[in-house]
């Protein structure tokens, strides 16, 4: 009990489990918001985060190394990317310069990458070049597909001389050349060495490629493209030349797997 007038004192402790604000609770929201405005400023409105160099670097199988200039010079693939100094690190469209870049002539594969002092790379991988085809007295080399990679006039032709000449066979329209080609080159690629060597002349139509070999043999391989199944045909060719070699300027259909048919 309590004497006559004394004050009582009454304690009272927080609950269990029950929070308390501190009272500098603002600072952190406040924290955050001039974080995200400077992070706003530096990316939008300051020069830090801004192209300042465009990199283009360009691969090029052998084959296709002495014209990697003509291919995709270094002007002519930052121009198709459309990225330039002095845009935004953070708005640049990578995957639209990608595509825009891969579009061009004799591209097979393309890289945007960001580096971290401003510079934007390009890496660009051509085409492997296959074959090579006269138009209006240029060299027109080739890939695999019969798309053209480049076209070389004058002294500029005479490093495709290494690469296969082709030539439409005899009857083909000039409007079906292109189907020639596309149904042709997959086949002429896959070629073994040992074959190429005994070829005098590449022909190109749309059932598929044929060949020229010594003694004048006209050998159809049609349209192949699976590696296995083009290197069986190539020994039978070579196993029936070798065992019983027809008249010179037999005709020796390849087309079918597992036979080839002579017409002498």
């Amino acid at each position: 009990m309590s004497r006559p007038g004394t004050r009582q004192r009454r304690v009272v402790r927080p609950e269990p489990g029950a929070r308390q604000r501190s009272p500098l609770w603002w600072v952190v929201p406040l924290v955050l918001a001039v974080l995200l405005a400077l992070g706003a400023w530096v990316a939008y409105g300051s020069g830090w985060w801004v192209v300042r160099e465009v990199r283009v670097q360009v691969d090029a199988p052998q084959s296709t190394a002495p014209w990697a200039e003509e291919v995709a010079s270094a002007q002519e693939v930052q121009r198709a990317s459309g990225l330039r100094s002095g845009d935004r690190v953070v708005d640049l469209p990578r995957e639209r310069a990608q595509r825009s870049v891969e579009e061009l002539p004799g591209v097979d594969s393309a890289e945007v990458g960001r580096g971290l002092t401003g510079t934007v790379r390009i890496t660009v991988h051509l085409e492997e070049a296959v074959a090579r085809t006269s138009s209006g007295g240029d060299q027109v080399v080739l890939d695999a597909d019969g798309r053209e990679i480049a076209r070389l006039s004058g002294d500029g032709g005479e490093d495709a001389a290494a690469l296969p000449e082709v030539v439409p066979a005899p009857g083909v329209p000039a409007g079906e050349r292109a189907e020639a080609l596309a149904r042709s080159l997959p086949t002429l690629h896959l070629l073994s060495g040992e074959t190429r060597d005994q070829v005098r002349e590449y022909r190109v139509a749309p059932e598929g490629l044929s060949t020229v070999l010594p003694d004048s043999y006209l050998v159809r391989w049609g349209h192949v493209t699976d590696a296995a199944d083009l290197a069986t045909r190539e020994k039978a060719v070579r196993a029936l030349l070798a065992e019983q070699p027809p008249a010179p300027g037999a005709t020796l259909d390849a087309t079918a797997a597992g036979s080839v048919v002579v017409t002498e």
